[in-house]
């Protein structure tokens, strides 16, 4: 086997003879301990169970408490990193990856983490009657991969072909065999009481108020530096705000809060970075109204994104020229031209598509069907709430007939995401999502899939994404992800709206350097038991 530093593994895994990645995780000193930190969550997760943690809520406590094999897949930042494997080898052949796991690393409940772990993760996720999202990442060419566990630290992935997106794929919060009865995980009581290898681990939960951490002593990169950690249920930008304020809360994120209480502030810091997320109107690509493309280009130009911005995340959030996040590897900015608000252009595009008011009602029809759109969104989410009167104004101006409709979180579910059907109950939704780590193939759950919240079937898109799949030059493969991105920037399947960017701030008693705040992370911090307390607490 040749050896190579994890950069050179990153650019070069797949075109070498052979590869392997070592651990880079440094050691840190924490330079005070103890305290209780407390973070904001927006309310209670459907789930404590890393397999099922998919979701804001969710992942807003199990980040703190899960890790997966490597770093940089879904949810788990944008890069590929050792966690619990602290390196790799590859086959000459590209199709065996052989993962060396942490030795001494223990569960919270004392218990050794081993392969048997990892290889009873992988059968759960590959169970169909447990609905984990990430089953697909182990499927190849309509198979399971293989998995052996060699020895109690060393795990192997047989893959039937060479998939350059396979780190990306395995990195799925890795679960205890020896706290369950059989791979039927669905309603363990594990899902409300976790046992864990992260830095901190469970305590309790309070339903409708909190869930409570503490820290873990045991853990492999070091006991944490504070005693506990204390995720504190606070719905509304603005509520959170206040409770920064009167010290309910030390650390949250408040995009679109009034930040001027805590600016030029010495007893906070405020810090924005980017966040791998992406606000979007979704498409039912198959609707009479909006399953053309010319309108969906027309409805783009007719949106004011940047009203959206200002209006609904106080300005803070970038307006894309791409279908990908920016995190995505295949990501670049200028490659797609952008489309400028512009309402009289859009009419033109509406007009030259063959809509027009020919009643004079006020709104368009072509060949007997008015141009009616109607608009879900899940109403607990504030943010598209703050959202969807832009776009109804925006859009009605140009003679769309459009109506709101938010839904309650179990209709969104069944009508929205959990919807694989191809006859969608709605023309458009207003949503968000995110975090889905460097490799775009990813996307092509979303834009290569007509059972997808988006019913999008263009059969050159699903070319690519098949080629892409399996392209090992890095240079070609992410050629062949720009010509997607060329495509879908045409055919607007999505319509994205922004990038937010992060707004976090915290009590400045508090130092987050080696914590690393890191929007890639759904709890903003890369490192949580790196955070501590500059005076006693």
């Amino acid at each position: 086997m040749r050896k190579f530093a994890l950069l050179s593994v990153l650019i070069l895994m797949f075109v070498v003879q052979g590869a392997s990645a070592q651990d880079s995780t440094a050691a840190f000193s924490c330079p005070q301990t103890g305290g209780t930190l407390i973070v904001q969550g927006e309310g209670d997760p459907p789930s404590l169970s890393g397999l099922y943690a998919n979701d804001g809520n969710s992942l807003a406590v199990t980040t703190f408490m899960d890790e997966p094999l490597v770093l940089g897949g879904e949810n788990w930042g944008d890069k590929i990193e050792p966690a619990l494997a602290e390196s790799w080898d590859i086959s000459a052949d590209g199709l065996t990856y052989t993962f060396h796991l942490r030795q001494g690393v223990k569960w919270s409940d004392g218990q050794p983490f081993t392969a048997d772990d990892v290889l009873f993760t992988f059968q759960a996720v590959l169970e169909d009657d447990n609905t984990i999202d990430w089953k697909n990442n182990l499927i190849q060419d309509g198979k399971p991969l293989t998995f052996k566990v060699v020895d109690d630290n060393t795990f192997q992935v047989i893959l039937t072909s060479v998939n350059p997106a396979i780190l990306n794929n395995l990195s799925i919060p890795i679960v205890p065999k020896h706290a369950f009865t059989s791979t039927s995980v669905k309603d363990a009581p594990y899902n409300t009481n976790p046992i864990t290898t992260g830095p901190f681990k469970f305590v309790k939960w309070e339903t409708g108020q909190d869930v409570q951490l503490e820290a873990n002593k045991d853990y492999w990169g070091g006991a944490p530096c504070l005693d506990r950690i204390v995720v504190r249920f606070i719905s509304g930008v603005d509520n959170v705000a206040n409770a920064l304020q009167a010290g309910e809360v030390d650390f949250a994120r408040i995009d679109g809060a009034d930040l001027t209480p805590f600016q030029n502030n010495p007893d906070f810091t405020l810090t924005q970075t980017p966040r791998d997320l992406m606000r979007l109107v979704g498409f039912n690509t198959k609707s009479k109204t909006v399953g053309d493309p010319a309108v969906r280009r027309a409805l783009i130009t007719g949106l004011d994104r940047q009203a959206i911005i200002d209006t609904a995340a106080a300005g803070n959030g970038t307006i894309p020229d791409s279908v990908f996040n920016k995190s995505s590897s295949a990501y670049q900015a200028g490659l797609n031209t952008q489309y400028p608000y512009d309402p009289d252009q859009a009419k033109k595009l509406l007009a030259d598509a063959g809509w027009k008011d020919s009643d004079g009602n006020g709104f368009l029809d072509k060949d007997g069907q008015e141009l009616t759109l109607k608009l879900v969104y899940s109403g607990s989410f504030a943010l598209m709430g703050s959202i969807a009167p832009i776009v109804y104004d925006n859009w009605k101006a140009l003679g769309v007939n459009i109506t709101l409709n938010p839904l309650d979180d179990a209709t969104a579910n069944t009508d929205i995401y959990d919807n694989t059907s191809t006859d969608k109950p709605y023309d458009a939704f207003l949503s968000g999502w995110g975090l889905f780590g460097t490799d775009p193939s990813h996307y092509r759950t979303f834009y290569a899939d007509d059972t997808s919240y988006l019913a999008y079937n263009n059969p050159d898109v699903t070319a690519l994404f098949d080629q892409g799949d399996k392209e090992t030059d890095p240079a070609k493969r992410t050629a062949i992800y720009q010509q997607v991105d060329k495509l879908l920037w045409q055919d607007l399947p999505i319509i994205p709206i922004f990038q937010p960017i992060g707004v976090y701030v915290y009590t400045s008693k508090l130092n987050l350097d080696a914590a690393e705040i890191n929007g890639t992370f759904l709890t903003g911090l890369k490192y949580p038991g790196r955070a501590y307390f500059t005076q006693a607490q």
